[in-house]
Formats: C-alpha cells, structure tokens, sequence
C-alpha cells in the first residue's frame, strides 16, 4: 500500500525516508530537530495546547513505526524521535528538561576521555580568562545571525544584553545551578513570569550552544523556567468590545484604512503585522467566497512557517464586504502603506479611545486574535479547523486553497466562522 502524503512528509522531515542513511548521519540530524524545538519560541495563543503540533507529528510517527519497513538504523531513530516529539510538548509547557536530555543522549560521544589527574599539593593551579556570559552571546549571536531574521535577532540581542548585565563579570566556565537560579530571582523583580521565562530560554539557548561547541565544559540551566503564574498577559476582548470596535469601524468613511484594518482583525483573527503586509492581489474569490491570502510572497515576512494560510470572509456584525472589495479594488498594491510601527501604535491608539481603556492592561489589536481563538473554541468548532484560520496548522493537516476539494474547505472554515463569530 502506498504511504500516505503525511507520512511522506514526516519520513522527509526526520531524514527516514533514506534506508542507507546510516544511525551517526540520522543522530547528527535529530540532534538539529531537537537544538531546534529549543530554540524556537512558543507562538501558538490560546487554542489548544502549544505542543499539539508535537502530539501530531508523534501520532505520524507511530504510525510509521507500524507501517513502514525499517533498517535498523531507521527504527532507532524513530524511537528517538517519538521521544523527541513527547519532550517537545513538556518544552512548550516551560519544562525544558526532557528535551535536554534528547539533545544530550544524541551529543556525539568524546572520542578520548583523558584519565583524570591529581594535582600535586605543590603544583600551582593554572586559571584560564574568565568566560562571560557576554562573550558567550556575542560569539551565538555572529555565528548565528545569519539564520535568524532581523526582528528575531533584536528579540535575541536585547534578551542577551539584559543577561549580560545580570550575570555581570560571572565566569560562565565555573558557573553553579545556584549561581542561575539567584539571577532568575533578580530578573523576577518588577517582571511578569513570561518575561522572565523568555530570559531563561535565552539563557538556556546560549549555554547549550556554547557547550556543545566547546566554550565551556557544562551548563546547569535546566529547568529554571517558571511554571506558576506564566500565564500570557495578554487578554482577548470581550464580545461587546468587538462589536463596539466593528461598529465604529463600519461608521468611517469607505475609504479610511483603520475602517478595513480593524475590520479584517476582527473577522479573521490576523495577526496586526500580517494585515500591514496585505496587497490588493492577496485577496481572491473562490466559488463565491472572498478569501484573504496571508503569505510571504514579495518580500512580505510571517512569523513562522504555519501562520501562511487562507482566510474566507464572512459578513459578520454588519460589516459591508462590497464596500471591502472597492477598498482592495482602488489600492495601489499594499493596503496600507503605513511602516509596520506606526501601523500598530495608530490602530492601538484608535482601540485604546474607542473602548476607553488605559495602556498596559493587557488588551491591544492582538487581543481581537485571541477573542476569535476564544470565540471558535466556544462554539466547538473542530481544532483542525480553528488552527487553518489562525494558521497554527500542523505538520498532519494539508490545506491547499488551489488544490482538490478547495471549494469544501473555504466553506467549512466560513461555516465556523459564521457561527463563531455569531456567538462571540
């Protein structure tokens, strides 16, 4: 029996689908997945648990495991990273644990282990330069800038910075599991838990890297991550809220871009950044159904490989789709011309007056992604389907717009967003 397309799919993606591959080509491989499940940040919001991805490319793997004839160097590697897709789930929950002991399981053996050898009371105990932690990051970040993108690596240089004046002079060659967890204490004041945690998987990002390239002999940054009160600040708008919002936009004037940039947030879920990137032929009409195309096409960037995707329209709190397609039919490529910056802070300014909320209470244009999380969570619309429209696909769901069976997919994912946002 043919294997099936999403089997296809993980058998490339752990390097299995190659039966002469030998166990030292395939453990140099899983250990760059597992590097990489620790190095990537938690994106998902609050649909579902962070690691569903992880439980569906395990589910592929045990399937394989059932299915497919394997070397024996193929069976390990898929025990291994069956494994590595359970440790990956307890990672997006702050436990950093299991997948470092993946990563270290999967670390090539020394070749020679020097014999251990006593120091005479007489012989004077040579000390190397001290090793900081600045040293440290500045060497991760000029090896690896050229794989991050240019928001991620301020991400990374701001998070470094602030560690580097918290861990100070400390020799990171001699560091102590005490030494870490003091500093996370101190990073704690004055910080929410999911700043401080985001700190840590720097941290921990850097020390790893630095061992594993032979910087300093061993890191003790194991499971520092805060697991009480690491709950995301950010919280999603009530249903009156986003009626007050659409009904303000649906009192501008038809050509005003806070009417349609707030419009598309509330009834699609996009992410702010994702709508600044929005071009005229972004938007297509299938079978009837007018469907926004989120990709990367002409320089546009996405967070992360999954946010691309296809999102019907639906005319929901009154809002005019015809007066919509005059809007995209009139613009000259973009949308909105505004810089991604000064996009952002003009439609939290209109939000912040409309609604007359403070700043720093946790709600901004963001906060109409998670109501619509919320929203279809609510109305019990089936996961598979709530993560095409926010684009937290898995690596098992296949969803092409242009492919067979695209007319049954636009309308169920317009189906749920009607009810949906009909309940929200």
């Amino acid at each position: 029996m043919a294997t099936a397309s999403h089997l296809l799919r993980t058998l490339r993606a752990f390097h299995l689908d190659k039966p002469d591959a030998t166990w030292d080509y395939l453990r140099g491989h899983l250990k760059e997945l597992a590097e990489g499940i620790l190095a990537s940040p938690c994106v998902w919001d609050q649909l579902g648990p962070t690691g569903r991805i992880y439980a569906d490319v395990r589910e592929d793997l045990e399937e394989i495991a059932v299915t497919e004839p394997l070397s024996v160097a193929q069976a390990k590697a898929t025990e291994v990273s069956r494994r590595m897709m359970t440790a990956g789930e307890w990672r997006a929950l702050g436990e950093l644990g299991p997948i470092m002991d993946i990563i270290e399981e999967l670390s090539p053996p020394d070749s020679i282990k020097p014999a251990p050898q006593t120091l005479e009371a007489s012989s004077p105990v040579v000390s190397g330069p001290v090793i900081t932690f600045a040293t440290l990051s500045a060497y991760y970040m000029e090896e690896r800038g050229g794989d991050l993108k240019e928001s991620s690596m301020r991400s990374v240089r701001t998070c470094c910075d602030i560690l580097s004046k918290a861990l100070g002079d400390m020799d990171m060659a001699t560091h102590t599991r005490a030494d870490l967890v003091a500093i996370r204490e101190t990073l704690k004041e004055g910080r929410k838990a999911t700043t401080v945690n985001k700190f840590m998987t720097q941290l921990s990002t850097v020390l790893t890297w630095a061992v594993d390239n032979g910087h300093i002999k061993q890191a003790f940054c194991k499971k520092l991550q805060i697991l009480k009160g690491a709950d995301s600040g950010r919280i999603a708008f009530e249903g009156a809220q986003v009626e007050a919002l659409v009904a303000h936009a649906n009192s501008l004037p038809a050509d005003s871009w806070h009417r349609w940039a707030l419009t598309l947030g509330a009834i699609t879920g996009a992410r702010v950044g994702e709508i600044n990137q929005l071009e005229a032929t972004d938007f297509t009409e299938v079978d009837g159904v007018l469907v926004m195309d989120i990709n990367d096409n002409d320089g546009k960037s996405l967070k992360n490989k999954f946010s691309a995707r296809k999102v019907p329209l639906v005319e929901a709190y009154g809002i005019d789709l015809g007066a919509l397609k005059e809007f995209i039919a009139a613009a000259d490529g973009r949308l909105f011309t505004h810089t991604a910056p000064a996009f952002t802070m003009a439609l939290n300014q209109r939000i912040r007056e409309v609604l007359e909320i403070e700043t720093k209470v946790g709600q901004s244009f963001h906060s109409l992604r998670h109501h619509l999380a919320g929203a279809l969570k609510a109305a019990e619309v089936p996961l598979g389907t709530a993560q095409e429209i926010l684009g937290h696909s898995s690596g098992s769901i296949t969803f092409d717009l242009y492919g067979a069976g695209r007319a049954v997919q636009v309308d169920r994912m317009a189906e749920a967003l009607k009810v949906a946002l009909s309940v929200s």
